[in-house]
Protein backbone atom coordinates (compact mmCIF):
# COMPACT_ATOMS: atom_id res chain seq x y z
CA UNK A 1 0.00 0.00 0.00
CA UNK A 2 2.85 2.37 -0.16
CA UNK A 3 1.94 4.13 -3.37
CA UNK A 4 -1.34 4.76 -1.83
CA UNK A 5 -0.44 6.13 1.87
CA UNK A 6 2.59 6.10 3.60
CA UNK A 7 1.43 3.86 7.09
CA UNK A 8 4.64 5.23 8.95
CA UNK A 9 2.82 8.87 8.41
CA UNK A 10 -0.77 8.13 8.99
CA UNK A 11 0.81 6.38 12.31
CA UNK A 12 2.71 9.30 13.27
CA UNK A 13 -0.23 11.51 12.96
CA UNK A 14 -2.44 9.49 14.96
CA UNK A 15 0.97 9.74 18.10
CA UNK A 16 0.77 13.21 17.72
CA UNK A 17 -2.71 13.60 17.97
CA UNK A 18 -2.99 11.87 21.19
CA UNK A 19 -0.04 13.64 22.74
CA UNK A 20 -1.86 16.94 21.54
CA UNK A 21 -4.60 15.70 23.53
CA UNK A 22 -2.73 14.73 26.78
CA UNK A 23 -3.48 18.11 28.80
CA UNK A 24 -7.01 17.87 27.92
CA UNK A 25 -7.19 14.59 29.36
CA UNK A 26 -5.70 15.84 32.58
CA UNK A 27 -7.29 18.69 32.76
CA UNK A 28 -11.06 17.72 32.16
CA UNK A 29 -13.03 16.21 34.59
CA UNK A 30 -16.55 14.97 33.67
CA UNK A 31 -20.01 16.81 34.93
CA UNK A 32 -21.07 13.55 36.62
CA UNK A 33 -17.95 13.01 38.61
CA UNK A 34 -14.93 10.82 38.73
CA UNK A 35 -17.14 8.34 40.85
CA UNK A 36 -20.59 7.36 40.96
CA UNK A 37 -23.00 5.28 39.30
CA UNK A 38 -23.18 7.50 35.91
CA UNK A 39 -19.38 8.10 35.73
CA UNK A 40 -18.66 4.19 36.51
CA UNK A 41 -21.71 3.55 33.55
CA UNK A 42 -19.99 5.58 31.02
CA UNK A 43 -16.67 3.99 31.38
CA UNK A 44 -18.32 0.49 31.02
CA UNK A 45 -19.50 1.60 28.02
CA UNK A 46 -16.49 2.79 26.46
CA UNK A 47 -14.47 -0.44 27.93
CA UNK A 48 -17.39 -2.34 26.15
CA UNK A 49 -16.69 -0.02 22.51
CA UNK A 50 -12.93 -0.92 23.21
CA UNK A 51 -13.20 -4.40 23.19
CA UNK A 52 -15.37 -4.93 20.13
CA UNK A 53 -12.91 -2.70 18.52
CA UNK A 54 -10.10 -4.45 19.53
CA UNK A 55 -11.78 -7.85 18.52
CA UNK A 56 -13.44 -6.05 14.92
CA UNK A 57 -9.52 -5.43 14.28
CA UNK A 58 -8.41 -8.92 14.93
CA UNK A 59 -11.63 -10.48 12.47
CA UNK A 60 -10.59 -7.79 10.02
CA UNK A 61 -6.69 -8.94 9.94
CA UNK A 62 -7.70 -12.46 9.84
CA UNK A 63 -9.27 -12.02 6.46
CA UNK A 64 -7.35 -9.51 4.91
CA UNK A 65 -4.21 -9.71 6.65
CA UNK A 66 -2.41 -12.63 3.43
CA UNK A 67 -4.17 -10.99 0.79
CA UNK A 68 -3.28 -7.50 1.19
CA UNK A 69 -2.80 -5.91 -1.94
CA UNK A 70 -2.69 -9.55 -4.04
CA UNK A 71 -6.50 -9.42 -4.20
CA UNK A 72 -9.40 -7.53 -3.32
CA UNK A 73 -11.07 -8.57 0.00
CA UNK A 74 -14.73 -9.36 0.03
CA UNK A 75 -15.55 -12.06 2.78
CA UNK A 76 -16.61 -11.46 6.28
CA UNK A 77 -16.05 -7.75 7.58
CA UNK A 78 -14.99 -6.83 4.10
CA UNK A 79 -18.48 -7.83 3.14
CA UNK A 80 -19.72 -5.30 4.93
CA UNK A 81 -17.41 -1.89 4.33
CA UNK A 82 -14.50 -1.36 2.69
CA UNK A 83 -13.14 -0.51 5.86
CA UNK A 84 -13.30 -2.73 8.99
CA UNK A 85 -9.49 -2.19 10.06
CA UNK A 86 -10.57 1.91 10.34
CA UNK A 87 -13.92 1.46 11.08
CA UNK A 88 -13.03 -0.43 14.48
CA UNK A 89 -10.40 1.65 15.19
CA UNK A 90 -12.39 4.50 15.49
CA UNK A 91 -15.21 2.36 17.42
CA UNK A 92 -11.87 1.77 20.23
CA UNK A 93 -10.86 5.42 20.23
CA UNK A 94 -14.66 6.48 20.66
CA UNK A 95 -14.17 4.14 24.03
CA UNK A 96 -11.51 5.21 24.58
CA UNK A 97 -12.78 8.73 25.24
CA UNK A 98 -16.14 7.34 26.62
CA UNK A 99 -13.75 5.89 29.66
CA UNK A 100 -13.02 8.98 30.49
CA UNK A 101 -16.33 9.63 31.44
CA UNK A 102 -16.94 12.31 28.81
CA UNK A 103 -19.14 11.99 25.73
CA UNK A 104 -17.92 15.23 24.43
CA UNK A 105 -14.50 13.48 24.89
CA UNK A 106 -15.67 10.78 23.28
CA UNK A 107 -16.41 12.51 20.44
CA UNK A 108 -13.83 14.74 19.92
CA UNK A 109 -11.23 12.03 19.81
CA UNK A 110 -13.44 9.25 18.25
CA UNK A 111 -14.04 12.00 15.60
CA UNK A 112 -10.34 13.03 15.29
CA UNK A 113 -9.30 9.33 14.81
CA UNK A 114 -12.61 8.95 12.62
CA UNK A 115 -11.40 11.74 10.39
CA UNK A 116 -7.48 10.87 10.11
CA UNK A 117 -8.53 7.30 8.90
CA UNK A 118 -11.38 8.48 6.81
CA UNK A 119 -9.15 10.54 4.85
CA UNK A 120 -6.48 7.76 4.76
CA UNK A 121 -8.90 5.36 3.33
CA UNK A 122 -9.83 7.56 0.18
CA UNK A 123 -6.81 8.06 -0.84
CA UNK A 124 -6.68 4.13 -0.42
CA UNK A 125 -9.63 3.77 -2.63
CA UNK A 126 -8.26 5.59 -5.85
CA UNK A 127 -4.85 3.61 -5.43
CA UNK A 128 -7.21 0.44 -5.20
CA UNK A 129 -9.49 1.65 -7.87
CA UNK A 130 -6.47 1.74 -10.52
CA UNK A 131 -4.58 -1.05 -9.32
CA UNK A 132 -7.41 -3.93 -9.59
CA UNK A 133 -9.80 -1.90 -11.87
CA UNK A 134 -13.27 -2.92 -12.39
CA UNK A 135 -13.50 -5.80 -9.98
CA UNK A 136 -12.56 -3.52 -7.21
CA UNK A 137 -15.20 -0.34 -8.79
CA UNK A 138 -18.00 -3.41 -8.24
CA UNK A 139 -17.18 -4.32 -5.00
CA UNK A 140 -17.26 -0.32 -4.08
CA UNK A 141 -20.32 0.59 -5.82
CA UNK A 142 -22.44 -2.31 -3.32
CA UNK A 143 -20.21 -1.99 -0.40
CA UNK A 144 -20.15 0.87 2.42
CA UNK A 145 -17.24 2.81 2.26
CA UNK A 146 -16.85 3.27 6.04
CA UNK A 147 -19.96 2.11 7.73
CA UNK A 148 -20.89 -1.61 8.19
CA UNK A 149 -23.98 -2.80 6.34
CA UNK A 150 -24.45 -5.95 8.63
CA UNK A 151 -27.66 -7.16 6.10
CA UNK A 152 -24.64 -7.42 3.69
CA UNK A 153 -22.46 -10.08 5.81
CA UNK A 154 -21.03 -13.26 3.30
CA UNK A 155 -18.46 -15.84 3.93
CA UNK A 156 -16.91 -18.66 2.50
CA UNK A 157 -16.63 -21.37 5.04
CA UNK A 158 -12.76 -21.27 5.41
CA UNK A 159 -10.29 -18.24 5.74
CA UNK A 160 -6.43 -18.62 5.47
CA UNK A 161 -4.63 -15.70 7.88
CA UNK A 162 -1.29 -15.05 7.91
CA UNK A 163 0.37 -14.94 11.33
CA UNK A 164 3.15 -12.07 11.12
CA UNK A 165 0.52 -10.13 10.45
CA UNK A 166 -1.25 -11.78 13.50
CA UNK A 167 1.26 -10.62 15.42
CA UNK A 168 1.57 -7.39 14.72
CA UNK A 169 -1.85 -6.75 15.44
CA UNK A 170 -1.80 -8.64 18.49
CA UNK A 171 0.98 -5.39 19.46
CA UNK A 172 -1.91 -2.93 18.62
CA UNK A 173 -4.92 -4.89 20.86
CA UNK A 174 -2.04 -4.04 23.79
CA UNK A 175 -1.34 -0.75 22.99
CA UNK A 176 -5.49 -0.31 22.90
CA UNK A 177 -6.20 -2.66 25.97
CA UNK A 178 -3.16 -0.37 27.94
CA UNK A 179 -6.11 2.43 28.31
CA UNK A 180 -7.95 0.41 30.84
CA UNK A 181 -5.55 0.54 33.63
CA UNK A 182 -3.96 3.82 32.10
CA UNK A 183 -7.33 5.71 32.74
CA UNK A 184 -7.56 4.14 35.98
CA UNK A 185 -4.50 6.04 36.70
CA UNK A 186 -5.34 9.09 35.46
CA UNK A 187 -8.59 9.27 37.67
CA UNK A 188 -6.94 8.33 40.85
CA UNK A 189 -4.50 11.41 40.47
CA UNK A 190 -7.15 13.32 39.27
CA UNK A 191 -8.62 12.48 42.89
CA UNK A 192 -5.67 12.51 44.50
CA UNK A 193 -4.97 16.10 43.52
CA UNK A 194 -7.61 17.50 43.39
CA UNK A 195 -7.67 18.34 39.48
CA UNK A 196 -10.68 20.22 37.46
CA UNK A 197 -10.00 22.66 34.96
CA UNK A 198 -12.83 22.21 33.28
CA UNK A 199 -16.04 19.79 33.16
CA UNK A 200 -17.36 18.10 30.54
CA UNK A 201 -20.71 16.40 29.41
Amino acid sequence: MRAAVNQKIRINVLRLSGLALLPAILAINPVLGLQGFGHEAIESLGILLLLVGVLGRFWSILYVGGAKNRRVMQDGPYSMTRNPLYFFSTVAATGMGLMFGAVSLALLIGGMVGLILWITARREAGFLSQHFGAEYDAYAARTPFFLPDPRLFRTGRTARFDTATLRRNLFDALVFLSFIPIVELVDQLKLSLGWSLLSLW
